[in-house]
């Protein structure tokens, strides 16, 4: 039964993709505004086809392959759909112009007809590509299902970068001896336990998740779990939204099992006779019977040692009731000023086309990097503000802004970052304002910002510029990102930018 999966789903997408080829580049499919959409179909179908060899090899041994491509075939299947179902209304919309004879009020509806067609034809294109990218992301990340060379060749001539979400160790300016101090203790006590740990500790700001990203990016390579599951949890310590959030981490779909047995079962399910790493990014819950409870969910569906939980928050007393679980303590410290000053100094030059920076704005930006606490959240942001303007009073106005003086760590920091975000050009203080609207910890897709941003009107172009208003969104969010205001940066497999997240202290902003 586990070969039919593949027998079934690359046929559909052999029908799929010619089509959605074909349609993009019909005139029609232009005059109604959705060759963008069925353009991308296309393209992620024929990326898609190259991982089927290397699933094809391996879905007899692999469960989640399998469960892998029985997800696909079933979007591969609503692609065609909705391909048959545009196919319809072209065929229909030729043989009613070739009709000139139809009284007025036909044309009228006709048009009218056409346009809440086209609305809704964009809208299910748009859900299969998103659908189509989370099951790229989860084949290529999560599965390790390789491209073939087949692939490329198909693709065309451009070269689609495989990106991944998690930092290069070595970028990680000052943080590399806790990666491999956490990893080595994780390593050391995961192999007595069932179930054992790490928190990591420290201020807003001071790249805690950042930091176990880096820590997931180094075990994966190790290959020290089968598994590696992250849930962001922040503010809200519910038991049945962090077990639906791990399995679909996991690749599982939640459905309708709108109770925790349910959960717990197919997560049981998921992690028998596997070690897997839970990290619990920005917790805030310092109610134990809460965590006791989560806890012993866990010990009961857990069969093997070696599994462990990475726990990131400001709070000591998190970590202390963590201790209930063989868990030890990681304090993060702060770092340097010239470590800071590398930040600063790597995110001035990115926006720069100088190799270095001139001597009279490099004493002034070596002082600042000072003022910066041991911060990399303000270095990041304060880099940005710097980058903008390459000026020593520009400068120098940073340097003796009164935002520093402030005793209190949180709102120094909160002044600081609004002093960033104070000079940034006015439509990207509305377009950043905007944001305020997505919860903190959510995750933001840039497509449909940038339509937000289009639909309330923060995006203009001159009437002689021939740039759409979606690429000069596109620019507002490069401007944006490049001044550190957003974070955990998503792309597709195509090299580009799908999704962010904006540090829950600028979220304050």
């Amino acid at each position: 039964m586990a070969e039919l999966v593949l027998n079934f789903v690359s046929p559909i997408i052999e029908i799929a993709v010619p089509k959605a080829i074909s349609f993009s580049a019909a005139q029609i499919s232009t005059a109604w505004g959705l060759e963008k959409e069925l353009g991308e179909l296309a393209q992620k179908l024929t990326m898609i086809q190259g991982l089927l060899q290397d699933a094809e090899k391996r879905q007899e041994s692999d469960p989640a392959i399998r469960n892998w491509l029985q997800r696909l075939t079933d979007v591969a299947d609503d692609a065609v759909d909705v391909l048959g179902e545009y196919e319809y209304e072209v065929l229909k919309h030729k043989v009613q112009t070739q009709g000139r004879k139809m009284k007025q009020v036909h044309t009228f509806f006709g048009v009218f007809n056409r346009t809440a067609f086209r609305l809704s034809m964009a809208d299910k294109i748009r859900k299969i590509n998103k659908t189509l990218d989370e099951i790229n992301n989860q084949g290529v990340l999560y599965l390790s299902i390789r491209f073939s060379d087949q692939c490329h060749s198909t693709a065309g001539a451009r070269q689609y970068p495989e990106t991944d979400p998690i930092p290069d160790c070595s970028k990680f300016v000052g943080r590399h001896n806790d990666v491999l101090e956490i990893v080595k203790k994780l390593d050391n006590i995961r192999s007595q336990h069932i179930l054992s740990g790490i928190s990591i500790v420290g201020f807003g700001g001071i790249g805690k998740t950042t930091l176990a990203k880096s820590i997931c990016s180094m075990v994966k390579e190790q290959k020290l779990y089968d598994l590696v599951a992250w849930v962001c949890v922040s503010e809200e310590f519910d038991e049945k939204i962090i077990l639906g959030d791990m399995l679909e981490y996991l690749g599982s779909s939640v459905g309708r099992k709108n109770n925790i047995g349910a959960l717990i079962q197919e997560l049981g399910q998921k992690l028998e006779d596997r070690k897997f790493l839970l990290v619990l990014d920005d917790v805030w819950n310092e109610d134990r019977g809460k965590w006791d409870s989560f806890n012993s969910r866990l010990l009961k569906i857990l069969k093997t040692s070696g599994n462990s939980i990475l726990v990131t928050t400001r709070s000591d007393k998190v970590a202390s009731i963590m201790e209930a679980l063989p868990m030890q303590k990681h304090d993060m410290v702060k770092l340097s000023d010239h470590e800071c000053w590398l930040i600063i100094e790597d995110i001035v030059l990115r926006s720069s086309t100088e190799t270095s920076i001139p001597l009279d704005l490099e004493g002034i930006g070596q002082e600042i990097a000072k003022k910066c606490g041991g911060l990399p959240l303000v270095a990041s942001v304060i880099g940005g503000a710097l980058s903008r303007e390459m000026k020593t009073d520009k400068w120098q106005e940073i340097l003796d802004d009164k935002a520093w003086i402030l005793q209190d760590e949180n709102k120094k920091i909160l002044s600081i970052l609004k002093m960033s975000f104070d000079r940034l050009p006015s439509s990207l203080k509305k377009c950043f304002s905007y944001c305020s609207i997505f919860p903190k910890d959510a995750v933001i897709f840039i497509d449909d910002l940038i339509q937000l941003w289009v639909a309330q009107g923060f995006v203009h172009k001159s009437n002689e510029s021939l740039v759409e208003t979606e690429d000069i969104g596109n620019e507002y969010f490069k401007e944006l990102l490049s001044n550190s205001f957003f974070q955990d940066i998503e792309w597709d497999l195509y090299g580009n930018i799908e999704s962010c997240k904006m540090h829950d202290l600028v979220h304050d902003l």
